[in-house]
């Protein structure tokens, strides 16, 4: 994990249409990046409606067998990501009842309401925060945006909707630019949500669409970059916990041996005079 490096982008959709998927990512690896995700989608407010949610099962599904990429996994990394749809608070007991949320490498919420928004940033077990171009305009207030990064959380921003289509771009730029109003633009994610290669940009034209998100020069290169690498950290420690690391060698313990040794000598040689010095001063 900490050998992560190059550009990212941290939302290609995943389609049953396997060619497609190929193409995006070798689309990707041609423009330069290095990391990409899969994401797979949960509406938890129709699953909260359904039968199914009385059941004792895993709410959420495990993640999709990827072995049809072939020698494109050696070309580019690929990451699991999991992208929960959610209106209730009560999505936190699945995630903390689900087996197969946790074989997924990011956890994103979509909230779709402001109370949901505020638990996402205060309570969400997750890495990103991302929210739906299609739906109503939810501002997020600057006491919630600043606890969520916190927390380490980021806030994505996806072009590939705003190339498409106009009302998408409106709304889009709208919420980068709320972004900015309430933190600074701090801690934000630029992925594609492309669902097709003629939507995808390379890096250096989308750390351009970043400056039209609000986002500084620097902000722009970290969106693609540093903060990327933040998240998978972070999504690392999240899945792992605490883990204590031992570091031992052979050398290292000869060595503080052989200190040990040289130190009870200097102690001995140290204690001779010391004595002779105490008795000398009874006669």
């Amino acid at each position: 994990m900490n050998n992560i490096g190059g550009f990212s982008d941290f939302c290609i959709p995943y389609t049953s249409k396997h060619h497609e998927l190929v193409d995006l990512l070798e689309t990707l690896i041609k423009l330069g990046y290095r990391n990409v995700a899969i994401e797979q989608q949960f509406d938890n407010t129709t699953y909260e409606k359904s039968k199914s949610a009385k059941r004792t099962g895993d709410a959420f599904p495990p993640p999709v067998n990827l072995e049809f990429l072939g020698d494109l996994r050696n070309k580019i990394k690929i990451y699991s990501r999991l992208t929960i749809i959610y209106s209730d608070n009560a999505v936190s007991h699945h995630m903390g009842t689900s087996q197969n949320i946790r074989k997924y490498d990011l956890i994103a919420g979509l909230p779709m309401t402001e109370a949901s928004l505020q638990h996402c940033c205060q309570t969400f077990n997750g890495d990103i925060i991302t929210f739906n171009t299609d739906e109503k305009f939810m501002k997020c207030s600057r006491k919630f945006y600043k606890l969520a990064i916190q927390r380490n959380m980021f806030f994505e921003i996806q072009y590939a909707p705003a190339i498409v289509d106009r009302s998408k771009r409106r709304c889009i730029i709208r919420k980068a630019h709320g972004y900015y109003s309430m933190g600074k633009s701090e801690n934000i994610i630029i992925s594609s949500g492309a669902t097709n290669a003629f939507h995808l940009r390379g890096p250096y034209d989308v750390a351009n669409l970043g400056l039209i998100f609000g986002l500084s020069e620097e902000q722009s290169k970290n969106s693609l970059r540093n903060n990327c690498r933040s998240a998978l950290l972070r999504a690392s420690g999240r899945k792992n916990g605490c883990v204590i690391v031992v570091s031992s060698g052979k050398v290292a313990r000869e060595e503080s041996d052989d200190d040990s040794e040289s130190m009870d000598e200097e102690m001995e040689d140290a204690e001779i005079p010391c004595k002779k010095a105490k008795y000398s001063s009874k006669n």
